[in-house]
């Protein structure tokens, strides 16, 4: 068998649950950051559509057309759209303001919904692959005692794979980090876009109000 094939049996002898551990975490990193992105696609396709559908149509002051084709918009955005348009047309009572300003803080919220996963995979998966390390390197010692001698080649072996933990670790810790920070920089996009569309749409309907009320 040739020896770094057996460095390898003996790496996966040694700290198999670990890689299996950090094996699985991976994926469930990379899972959780295609579906964040996917949600972030959509709400930016949203925002887009809003944006060339309904707010044309406020600022000619259509506001019964754009209520009736708030539905078009795919959620979150339709959600706040229609939070402010709803009770600024009168058909639900209450503050066009405080409305969409609820729903925009809802909305955000379930874009970051599960991205904490990946910051917290990101801090602890160096901790958990040092300790994956440092078993190993219990381990390795422990054989000293078995073996009788000391020398490096009674322990170089465990301590070589002893170390694939902890760059197991790091390599999933890295992948963690840089889908969050990604994600957070596209998120942040999201909400200052989504808070731009519910300022204008703040600032048409204070104009309406305005025209409305002023004398003929």
């Amino acid at each position: 068998m040739p020896e770094s094939l057996d460095m390898w049996m003996e790496t996966f002898r040694n700290e198999g649950p670990m890689l299996i551990l950090m094996l699985l975490t991976s994926i469930a990193v990379v899972a959780v950051a295609l579906a964040r992105l996917w949600v972030v696609i959509s709400a930016r396709l949203a925002l887009r559509a809003a944006n060339n559908r309904i707010l044309p149509l406020l600022r000619q002051g259509q506001w019964e057309e754009a209520r009736s084709k708030v539905g078009t918009i795919a959620a979150p955005v339709r959600d706040v759209l229609s939070a402010g348009i709803e009770r600024a047309t009168g058909k639900v009572q209450g503050d066009v303001a405080m409305a969409m300003g609820r729903e925009q803080k809802r909305a955000m919220g379930r874009v970051r919904s599960t991205m904490w996963m990946l910051g917290s995979t990101g801090a602890l998966m160096p901790f958990v692959g040092l300790f994956g390390t440092v078993v190993g390197v219990m381990s390795a010692f422990q054989a000293i005692g078995q073996a009788g001698t000391g020398g490096v080649q009674v322990v170089s072996g465990g301590i070589a794979a002893a170390l694939v933990a902890t760059a197991a670790g790091l390599f999933v810790a890295l992948e963690a980090i840089i889908f969050f920070n990604i994600l957070q920089a596209l998120v942040g996009g999201i909400g200052r876009d989504l808070g731009l569309l519910t300022e204008e749409v703040l600032e048409l309907d204070l104009v309406r109000r305005q025209n409305a009320e002023r004398p003929q």
